[in-house]
């Protein structure tokens, strides 16, 4: 219904014009290449090659965003895509010696890096050297002696007392100096008589020290330190100066970006070479185009080539034939539901045009109030109007626009305006009456007073889908002339549920008694059409009456499930407008409370009329925030689960496969 027709093409062409035929396929974006994989191994290695430049390309724009100028918040946020036009990209493509420009750059990379790296090193050095700047002999003249050693180590300041007490008890002879100390480490030199190490060494082992080996170093330490400080500033200057010409270079970015998009799509040509099959002068192509995208590339093909030959063919059954969703303008957002399940079969029904309205109704059911649809709305607008998309984040956002004009119209009707806010401003202020009146006048039900009609409705629309999604079956099965299909299946199920439909009401006393004998002899009949054809793929009489009884009872206990299952609009309208008054309540009583618990603010008047209205408002944003994006949850999650199982479960064939044309496709720009 709402499927593109689609066209099998098979082009033959000259070798020569393979290239340029394949660069016009990729402009036009509108054939999806038949995948066939011939083994080319030029193209395999020209792919290769472009592989490894792409690759290069890409981690040194990456690189180069760290230096470029800050943008705005929105840029920055959403990082469009800038447009460079053909002309633009041809003069980047002829006059940005990029190969160059790339070598440049990872030359320049890699000595920051090694720069980088060194002044680490350094950092290093001087934490390790900097707690013995009091150490006056030069590091490599501690040596031991014929009868004495010495050491340097790092023991715990809590414990430096209790070593020092067991080391005297032991009667050791040595001797520590402290060469610094903090709250955490002592660092000391320790000189030693050789006899008594194995008892210091047990000592110091019990108190976790840890020796210290600076005999490698030259000098003192003072001169180790200035001569790390000085290399240091040395380096800081080269790496401004590395970094001062990378920045300088990230001008280049932006050319950067058009050279990767550019080699991006030539490698999708040189990949679509491996689809066609080629001869020693010839080459073919098969693949799927829109029928109303036919007539217009026939006419550029015969245009830009002489010797070419198109063949035009309807899909045979068995093909992969892919599928294209064309909608109407309002009902075309809502394609974005349909994708999120699954692409419906070439020959079936798109159930977009189908799902479309219930989804647009039930979603306002469920977040019901006026405020919160105000908000979507206008962030959708906002989104739409600033922020430039695909068309997959057109359809999303397109769709929560509807959706907030149908919580607003369902909102009205309800009487939920941010909750019950205009009942609380009327009685706090006569001047706000107006306001009240007028969402009363409009109000056509009360969830909070009338919960039990909103039940009613909840239900009733769910009797009226799982009717509507039998009737859809119907409408597939006579599209594609499986007339038999209705009779023995979509006739007595919808016979049943008139039958059981008619009998419910009588038993809820919503209708009268006078035709139950006509609602009883319905669902009977329809029971036992179910249970003498639904079994009719089985073998053998017992298989096709088992088989049919189990039929009607999934068919019983299915419709009653599926019914219930639409309770959730009532519950989750329901909830809006309670958590919705909840928070304007707890947001009047705290702005109260607080205030008059603080004894300044109590006694001054002016500071607790600002006080208390600040902490009304925040508390009334942040809840009404949190309450908002709860809703938008639970109001997008259950209808969409509605639509997936009790409606698509009627009617809905998926396995499908999206069409895919062979376009130009980009990363970082966008080329018109």
């Amino acid at each position: 219904m709402a499927i593109a027709k689609i066209k099998k093409i098979e082009l033959i062409g000259l070798e020569k014009d393979k290239e340029q035929l394949l660069a016009l396929l990729q402009k036009q974006g509108k054939v999806q290449l038949i995948d066939i994989q011939q083994e080319n191994i030029a193209a395999v290695q020209q792919s290769v090659t472009t592989d490894i430049e792409l690759l290069a390309i890409e981690e040194e724009i990456e690189f180069l965003a760290a230096f470029r100028e800050k943008t705005g918040f929105l840029q920055s946020v959403v990082n469009l895509k800038p447009v460079v036009f053909q002309q633009e990209l041809k003069e980047v493509i002829s006059n940005f010696d990029w190969r160059a420009f790339v070598k440049e750059l990872s030359g320049l990379r890699a000595h920051l890096k090694e720069l980088t790296q060194h002044k680490e090193r350094l950092l290093e050095k001087h934490r390790l050297l900097n707690p013995w700047r009091k150490l006056n002999p030069p590091l490599d003249q501690i040596q031991t002696t014929q009868h004495c050693r010495i050491f340097l180590g790092v023991l715990s300041t809590r414990d430096y007392s209790y070593f020092w007490e067991d080391a005297i008890k032991e009667e050791i002879n040595f001797y520590s100096e402290i060469i610094s100390q903090d709250k955490a480490n002592t660092y000391l030199a320790i000189v030693y008589i050789r006899e008594d190490f194995e008892r210091l060494e047990m000592i110091l082992k019990n108190y976790r020290f840890n020796f210290t080996t600076l005999g490698f170093y030259q000098g003192t330490v003072r001169d180790n330190l200035l001569e790390i400080n000085i290399d240091s500033l040395i380096l800081d200057d080269q790496i401004l100066d590395a970094r001062d010409k990378i920045a300088q270079l990230s001008k280049e970015q932006f050319r950067l970006k058009i050279i990767y998009d550019y080699l991006a799509n030539i490698k999708r040509i040189s990949e679509a070479d491996k689809n066609l099959a080629k001869q020693q002068f010839t080459f073919a192509l098969s693949g799927w185009i829109k029928n109303k995208d036919l007539g217009q590339f026939e006419k550029e093909l015969s245009s830009n080539f002489r010797e070419i030959a198109v063949f035009v063919s309807e899909p045979k059954p068995g093909e992969d034939i892919p599928v294209i969703l064309e909608n109407k303008r309002f009902i075309r957002p809502f394609e974005f539901i349909t994708g999120i399940y699954g692409m419906p079969q070439y020959n079936e029904l798109d159930p977009t045009p189908f799902l479309a309205p219930f989804f647009f109704l039930y979603f306002g059911l469920c977040v019901s109030d006026v405020g919160y649809g105000l908000i979507l709305f206008l962030i959708s607008w906002l989104v739409l109007k600033k922020i430039k998309m695909g068309p997959q984040g057109n359809k999303f956002w397109t769709m929560f626009l509807y959706c907030g004009i149908s919580t607003i119209i369902i909102g009205a009707l309800t009487g939920s305006w941010f909750g019950n806010l205009f009942d609380l401003l009327a009685e706090k202020n006569a001047a706000f009456l107006p306001l009240k009146n007028f969402k009363d006048s409009i109000v056509l039900l009360d969830p909070l007073k009338e919960p039990t009609k909103l039940l009613g409705v909840a239900l009733s629309l769910g009797i009226i889908q799982v009717w509507f999604g039998n009737i859809v079956a119907a409408i597939g099965n006579i599209k594609n002339k499986r007339y038999l299909d209705i009779v023995l299946d979509q006739a007595p199920m919808l016979t049943l549920l008139f039958g059981l439909t008619g009998l419910g009401l009588i038993f809820l006393k919503l209708l009268g008694n006078a035709n139950e004998s006509l609602f009883k002899y319905a669902a009977l009949s329809g029971a036992i059409g179910l249970v003498l054809t639904q079994g009719r793929l089985e073998k053998g009489i017992g298989g096709k009456l088992f088989y049919g009884i189990y039929n009607l009872y999934n068919a019983l206990s299915g419709y009653l499930s599926d019914i219930l299952s639409y309770s959730r609009l009532w519950a989750l309208g329901l909830v809006t407008g309670v958590m919705a008054g909840t928070i304007n309540l707890i947001a009047i009583q705290f702005s109260q409370i607080i205030p008059s618990i603080i004894p300044i603010i109590d006694k001054i008047s002016l500071i607790k009329i600002i006080i208390s209205s600040l902490i009304l408002v925040i508390i009334f944003v942040c809840g009404h925030l949190v309450s908002l994006l709860m809703n938008l949850l639970g109001a997008f999650v259950h209808p969409l689960r509605l639509q997936f199982v009790e409606f698509f479960s009627k009617f809905f064939k998926s396995g499908g496969s999206n069409f895919r044309p062979f376009k130009i496709e980009t990363k970082y720009i966008n080329i018109s």
